[in-house]
């Protein structure tokens, strides 16, 4: 897990994002899954994450996530939201439209931003088709 600082800009976020990316690029779920904190309510482990990959769409075994995508007639969405701080220390979050095998696609990843005293933290929520 990193932290960034309490001040990240919303372009910091979508960048710590876009490295998550590309560990889901490399296919290194391992490494994606201990790069952000996880919902304890979903559930997430590497092999859940490379499963929601595995299983969108046309469900082959060869697909994955890429950082670059060619738009089709969706267009890709990276957008933070930000409110006041809640019980939890959430204050906001972020969707992000995954592109799949360098297309951009109606999966989208959503995670919610964190606060606490070493700064903001990106915990993932989910992965699923919008």
């Amino acid at each position: 897990m990193h932290h960034l600082p309490h001040d990240a800009t919303d372009a910091e976020l979508i960048y710590f994002i876009d490295q998550w990316v590309r560990l889901m690029e490399a296919e290194d779920y391992v490494a994606a899954h201990a790069y952000t904190t996880q919902s304890q309510h979903m559930g997430w482990t590497p092999a859940t994450m490379r499963q929601v990959v595995k299983s969108y769409d046309e469900c082959r075994s060869t697909q994955r996530v890429t950082l670059e995508g060619r738009e089709t007639d969706i267009r890709q969405r990276k957008e933070v939201y930000r409110y006041a701080e809640n019980r939890y220390g959430c204050i906001g979050y972020v969707s992000y439209d995954l592109n799949v095998d360098h297309v951009v696609t109606d999966l989208t990843a959503t995670f919610d931003i964190h606060t606490d005293e070493h700064g903001l933290t990106i915990m993932l929520d989910d992965i699923h088709v919008m």
